[in-house]
Order: C-alpha cells, then structure tokens, then sequence
C-alpha cells in the first residue's frame, strides 16, 4: 500500500496524458476513483498516476491539459454570459409583473391584496404572483449559476498557471 500519497476530492490529476478529476480517495488503500473528461468514472491504481502510464513526453501532455483547460475556462466565460442574460430577463419580467398585479388592483380599486374578497378575483391575482415568484426563482438560478462556475473558472485558471509554472520547471 501507498500510504504516503494523498488525493482530495476535486483535486486534477493526470490520468494516460488527461487531466482527471478525484471524486474518492481515501489514504487507506492503493485505489481512487476519478472522473475522465469524458464524464466516466473509474477506479485506478494511485500508482497508475505517477509515470506507469504517462506520455513519454511530458510537455505534450502539459500543453494538452493547458488547451483542455483554456477551452474550458471559455466555455464557462460564455456560459456566465448565458446565466446573465437570463438573470436580466427574470428581473425584467418581474418589473413587468409587479406592474401588471399593481394595475389588477387599481383596476378593482383596491390598494393591497388582502383587500380582494371576490374568490375569481384571489385566484387571477394569485397565478399573477405565482407568475412573478417563477421568474425569482430563475433570477435566482441564474445567480446561482453565474457564482458556481466563476468560482469554477478561478480553480481552472489557477490550475492552468500550476501546469504552465511545472512546464517553466521542466524546460529549465
């Protein structure tokens, strides 16, 4: 057993010249799991990670990991565009909302909605507020979104200069 080797979860690793994702490992024995770019995950040895099966050349391998990073790092830099789009669009038809439920009851000649008596009324007036908390809920998501993956983005970045500083290390 390999006692002395670590992983924690999240943590890249370099798997057959790719980078991987530890999903398990525990110091107790020889195997983790990890996650392949492809999305699959398997079980290897820890040792498997440490020259058994890496490219012969270790730059290629670096600027592999460096590219699949870049590439990724992009997508996430447009998908945060996407979430802020849809953030602004929930916030608009939430304003949108707002002002429609406020002329319902002008309309009534009601100021609050806890004045609205009618049964019809309520119920109109409730899908308008079940509408407006639909569109929170996507403003919220789309919040949600925007912060899980420019916090993503920022590990891969700091990632991507942890590879490029080894590759100064090993051209040197």
């Amino acid at each position: 057993m390999t006692h002395g080797i670590t992983f924690k979860y999240g943590e890249t690793v370099n798997y057959k010249g790719n980078p991987a994702e530890v999903v398990f490992a525990t110091g107790l024995c020889d195997k983790i799991t990890i996650r392949l770019e492809d999305g699959t995950v398997i079980g290897v040895d820890k040792n498997d990670l440490f020259g058994m099966n890496r490219d012969k050349d270790v730059e290629t391998s670096l600027d592999k990991r460096i590219e699949y990073y870049t590439k990724e790092i992009e997508e996430n830099k447009n998908f945060i565009k996407v979430c802020q789009e849809r953030w602004a669009d929930a916030k608009e038809n939430i304003k949108e909302m707002k002002n429609k439920m406020a002329t319902y009851l002008s309309s009534l000649g009601l100021s609050h909605a806890f004045q609205i008596t009618e049964a019809s009324q309520k119920k109109e007036y409730k899908a308008m507020r079940n509408e407006c908390s639909d569109y929170r809920m996507a403003q919220i998501r789309a919040s949600a979104d925007i912060l899980h993956t420019a916090n993503d983005t920022v590990s891969m970045a700091l990632a991507r200069g942890d590879i490029q500083n080894q590759q100064l290390f090993t051209s040197g």
